[in-house]
């Protein structure tokens, strides 16, 4: 499928992402940033587990908000709530560092609530008949967003200037041009949930998304327990990295993810069951790289492996979820669908760390343990909804 024969409202939301793309680079600069302050990885997970806690609340209230509401309006108000967060974060210092990266984190867990209004919008914007399609091009130009952009802050942080001073400046600059971009939002399509002409209620609940949900429970404690703050750790400490290698790091997976793109749209969708499962074999791969490896070509290596089994998985498992939800409950799916996943990481910053404390791979040595579980759960539903998937082909 090439670009211009994605609709104009897609063509517009995929571009916003890639135009935010740099930003994201923060969710790495905040955890150096504490490590180099002085916290220890403990502390830290401690720290951002208190953010998790703090900001439990309502997602699957705003998910009936949003089942009637504008979704436009939802994105606008994540991303305020993103770029305010990096304004508290460029606050933090001395004894105010906990304090400000607090408010700053409650800002993101808040806009994090609701980021179950993105696939509930992509569902609406994407072409039904090539979803598939759609959601690759979804990846490949945010990603290489990201890809151009992290070396050159990387190495800005790492050698040109990398003081805490500099650290706080840049999250400046990004929250300055995030609210920057914030106009741009307001050329979307607004779009509402609501029932279409047609349309029937669907009367089997959540029995047709147990098995997704099975696999989705594995996926999301697998990831949990290596998350941002782990790999920052393990390219500290077991690969004696800076902010830069960081950043080469991430450049890597962003890279491998406009492969697997690649890859995914060569997959015939008959085969998409066996695709999640050779995408999950890819992904143990990669980590295995990572926690063997001792020097930085293995951690690119197993970054750019570990990523491309995981877009593979991404993609697959993103068209298995709309097969099975039709529009009219996108956004409530959606919304259960996160709650879901805060409900299993809600202690994982904590247990990433004092994982991290015993040994910088064991976040990831857990993480490979229970992505492997997933496969059996693939190779039946292989067997049990294979025709489910074909809806988003």
């Amino acid at each position: 499928m090439r670009w211009r024969e994605l609709p104009g409202d897609a063509r517009r939301y995929i571009l916003y992402h890639t135009l935010i793309a740099p930003t994201l680079i923060a969710w790495y600069m905040l955890p150096y940033y504490v490590l180099r302050a002085g916290y220890s990885v403990v502390e830290a997970g401690a720290l951002f587990t208190a953010i998790h806690l703090l900001g439990i609340p309502v997602t699957i209230t705003l998910g009936r908000v949003f089942k009637t509401t504008d979704l436009r309006r939802g994105l606008l108000i994540i991303h305020l709530l993103d770029s305010s967060a990096l304004i508290f974060y460029s606050l933090a210092y001395g004894p105010l560092l906990p304090l400000m990266v607090i408010a700053g984190g409650l800002l993101e867990e808040s806009s994090g609530m609701m980021y179950f209004l993105y696939p509930a919008y992509e569902r609406i914007v994407y072409p039904e008949e090539r979803m598939r399609e759609a959601l690759a091009w979804h990846l490949r130009l945010p990603e290489l967003g990201a890809a151009l952009s992290y070396p050159v802050i990387g190495y800005a942080l790492g050698y040109l200037c990398s003081t805490p001073a500099c650290f706080r400046a840049s999250f400046l600059v990004l929250a300055i041009y995030g609210f920057i971009l914030t106009p741009y939002i307001m050329l979307f399509r607004p779009a509402r949930l609501h029932e279409e002409p047609g349309e029937k209620e669907e009367k089997e609940g959540w029995r047709k998304y147990s098995v997704f949900l099975a696999a989705e429970a594995l996926f999301a404690a697998a990831w949990s327990l290596a998350p941002s703050l782990a790999l920052v750790y393990l390219v500290a400490e077991r690969y004696g990295g800076n902010m830069f290698h960081i950043a080469l790091a991430e450049a890597s997976i962003s890279l491998a993810t406009l492969v697997g793109a690649e890859i995914t749209d060569r997959v015939r969708v008959e085969k998409a069951f066996k695709a999640l499962q050779a995408g999950t074999l890819v992904t143990l791969a990669g980590i295995a790289a990572l926690i063997l490896g001792d020097t930085l070509p293995l951690l690119l290596a197993g970054a750019f492996t570990t990523r491309l089994g995981d877009t593979v998985v991404f993609v697959f498992k993103r068209t298995w979820l709309f097969g099975l939800m039709g529009r009219r409950e996108a956004s409530m799916i959606t919304a259960y669908l996160s709650s879901f996943r805060r409900v299993i990481s809600l202690l994982s910053p904590l247990l990433a760390g004092l994982l991290a404390y015993l040994d910088p791979r064991t976040p990831y040595l857990a993480c490979l343990l229970l992505l492997a579980s997933t496969i059996p759960i693939y190779a039946y539903a292989q067997r049990s909804q294979a025709h489910i998937i074909q809806y988003t082909a």
